[in-house]
């Protein structure tokens, strides 16, 4: 995600959609690889009191994959979340989110269900439950925050990739993406939304370096504007829930494509 974001063009490897841009890893992940809404929430906060301009949320909460209001405890950290986000957005920050890698229709959740929650137990402890439209996956589906769907090179939306009309902001790339990898401080091909929303998080680096006075709020709606319409088409294999929508907003690509220079300009 670094390296899409801002990997250097220096004639070395590969080059980031925002080169050279100023980072910082805001550490939300315990040494079990889950992230907890507490620390999630940290996060958040921590970006905010930091006055960073851009986050990239490349993960989903755990231990659920879809957080539902219908269940105390879930709705009580979903809203801590919420808060959070929605804190730090008051402090200048933009979200950028990974739609998540299960091919679902976010915008009709009782279509299928979580059978993985929560993911920190064994199978044997995971339930299986029917969803509703009071559960969503977080921080994506969170108000202001930029959902983004995964494309392959030839503009398909990846299989793998969540979808939804009214759900999905954007889309980018996020099919066998080349970037810089900790093995061997190397590089390598990685498909996901979570390759996908770096893309973005870069073009609002890029954004808020030439327009430093524009708010979240402003961004997200240059962004949205600046994608280039993509009329539905199968997906990636023909898999998942197909296409619904016109060019301009559907279920797929959203708002369509990101376009950096457009974005810019």
């Amino acid at each position: 995600m670094a390296g899409t974001i801002a990997a250097a063009r220096n004639g070395v490897g590969i080059v980031g959609v925002a080169p050279n841009v100023r980072m910082a890893a805001v550490k939300v992940v315990n040494d079990d690889g889950f992230i907890y809404p507490e620390y999630a929430v940290c996060g958040f906060i921590w970006a905010g009191m930091k006055h960073m301009d851009v986050t990239n949320n490349s993960y989903y909460v755990d231990p659920f994959e879809f957080y539902c209001e219908d269940q105390p405890d879930q709705y009580a950290a979903k809203e801590a979340v919420r808060r959070a986000v929605a804190w730090s957005t008051k402090q200048g920050v933009v979200h950028a989110a990974a739609a998540g890698n299960s091919a679902h229709d976010l915008s009709d959740k009782s279509s299928f269900k979580d059978t993985g929650s929560p993911d920190d137990q064994p199978a044997s402890g995971q339930v299986s439950r029917t969803l509703n439209s009071g559960c969503e996956d977080i921080p994506t589906e969170l108000p202001g925050v930029v959902t983004v769907s995964a494309v392959t090179r030839t503009g398909a939306l990846a299989y793998f990739s969540n979808r939804g009309l009214g759900k999905i902001d954007v889309a980018a790339p996020g099919r066998t993406i080349l970037s810089t990898v900790v093995a061997n401080n190397g590089y390598g091909n990685k498909s996901g939304t979570s390759m996908a929303s770096p893309h973005v998080a870069g073009v609002l680096a890029l954004m808020k370096s030439v327009h430093p006075t524009w708010t979240p709020a402003q961004m997200v709606d240059k962004l949205r504007a600046q994608a280039d319409d993509h009329a539905c088409a199968p997906a990636e294999l023909n898999y998942g829930p197909a296409c619904t929508g016109p060019a301009a907003d559907n279920s797929y690509y959203g708002e369509g494509i990101i376009d950096a220079l457009d974005a810019v300009s």
